[in-house]
């Protein structure tokens, strides 16, 4: 049934919210907040419609044409459609609203405008492919698991472009399709290297790499998949790059099993911004640093004076950060693997004392175990996330606990889509 609503908002997860006539939430994707669109039920929920837009009746002044010729096909971007400073404020209103619902405290100043990546497009230095039946590369169409090929994608850098450019030619003929569920490609920051990573639930025997896909990046690998990768012994792919933060010039080196920002020049910038919000210190100070991964802020705290102590699951990330404090002359910095929660418990149970606490969980964000925090005395904390449901959960709990947001910035890593990151400073009240 075809209707004509009002944009409200845009809410988490890129979807434009209106009301129907009698009322009833409509949730419609490719829509800006004050358009008029007509749109179509697709699935009807107790307490929402889903719909998908027919058309634009009366567009915002901020709706662009897309430039992506596969816009609202390939399931990547979400919001081409909008002018490029509109999407740093939609970005700002759905931090603002994650922390209004949560009920966290505003900052006195609000939540800040959202940090502009210097690159909309052309940031990607890392692309995860599926392939379909008949061995194409491409990305999920928006909802499903049907793979829409792909030959080219405006996030990726130009080198990574190149090489996907090669591997739609040669992957069809390869036998791929057979051997693999998938592929990554990745550009090191520091030197362009680029690296193929064949994805394989095959064990017995694993599968070669083909002849025809051997030349077409510096390394190529194949890696297996679920429980084969844990016995994985093979060597990854050395990646890198350099930063200049806080006036400090130093390299950080990982492999392509580490967790690593896509989009490395915005997290130079991320980085940079996290730490100045910190006071500066004449004195060593000791600095807990959990989800450190391969050091992405434990070496620029150590260069800022903190002694260092990381927590994390990844052995292959912890093994890169020790390397890389090392590198760097943090002789003093110790990491500690396994489940951050569990780390924090017996943290806590030693009475360990920090000063700064930073934190930079994945999606499903620290949870209960961020009322622990408090307990190791630190005089500030900063928690950065790239969920703002899951950051402003976490963040209400501190807030339980008698603290209370300072700051709070979000950070457009992953311009064109709905997808932002926040920083946030909490102090004790």
């Amino acid at each position: 049934m075809e209707q004509t609503i009002e944009i409200n908002k845009v809410i988490m997860g890129g979807l434009g919210l209106g009301r129907a006539a009698d009322g009833m939430a409509v949730m419609v994707a490719g829509v800006l907040p004050g358009e008029t669109v007509t749109v179509t039920t697709t699935r009807a929920h107790r307490g929402h419609l889903e719909a998908r837009l027919v058309r634009v009746e009366a567009p915002s002044p901020d709706r662009i044409t897309p430039p992506c010729p596969l816009y609202a096909t390939c399931g990547g971007c979400d919001l081409q459609h909008a002018a490029y400073p509109a999407q740093l404020r939609l970005k700002q209103a759905i931090v603002t609203e994650s922390l209004v619902r949560a009920r966290v405290p505003l900052p006195a100043g609000g939540v800040e405008p959202t940090l502009d990546a210097p690159a909309p497009f052309g940031y990607r230095y890392r692309l995860r492919l599926h392939l379909d039946a008949d061995g194409r590369p491409g990305f999920h169409r928006a909802g499903t698991n049907e793979v829409v090929p792909v030959a080219r994608c405006l996030l990726a850098t130009q080198r990574l472009n190149q090489l996907l450019a090669r591997l739609a030619e040669r992957l069809p003929a390869s036998g791929a399709a057979d051997r693999f569920s998938g592929l990554e490609l990745f550009e090191s920051p520091a030197d362009g290297t680029t690296v193929l990573v064949l994805h394989t639930s095959l064990t017995d025997p694993a599968p070669a790499v083909p002849p025809s896909l051997a030349d077409l990046a510096d390394q190529v690998l194949v890696e297996p998949t679920g429980r084969a990768a844990q016995a994985a012994a093979a060597p990854g792919a050395e990646l890198r790059q350099e930063f200049a933060v806080a006036g400090r010039r130093y390299t950080l080196t990982w492999d392509h099993r580490c967790f690593f920002q896509v989009n490395p020049v915005q997290n130079e910038r991320l980085v940079a911004l996290a730490l100045g919000l910190l006071p500066p210190r004449d004195q060593p100070f000791p600095a807990l640093d959990l989800f450190s991964g391969m050091g992405n802020f434990s070496v620029p705290l150590g260069l800022l004076g903190a002694r260092v102590t990381g927590i994390e699951h990844n052995p292959h990330s912890l093994g890169h950060a020790a390397a890389n404090c090392r590198e760097s002359g943090l002789e003093r910095s110790r990491f500690l693997e396994g489940d951050v929660g569990h780390q924090l418990r017996r943290l806590t149970n030693r009475g360990a004392r920090f000063a700064v606490i930073l934190l930079d969980p994945p999606r499903q964000g620290l949870g209960k175990a961020t009322a622990l925090l408090p307990e190791l005395g630190p005089e500030q904390i900063l928690s950065i996330s790239c969920d703002p449901a899951t950051h402003a959960r976490d963040l209400r709990l501190l807030v339980d606990r008698g603290w209370r947001l300072a700051r709070m910035i979000p950070v457009d890593l992953f311009p064109q889509t709905h997808h932002v990151e926040s920083v946030a400073l909490l102090e004790r009240n």
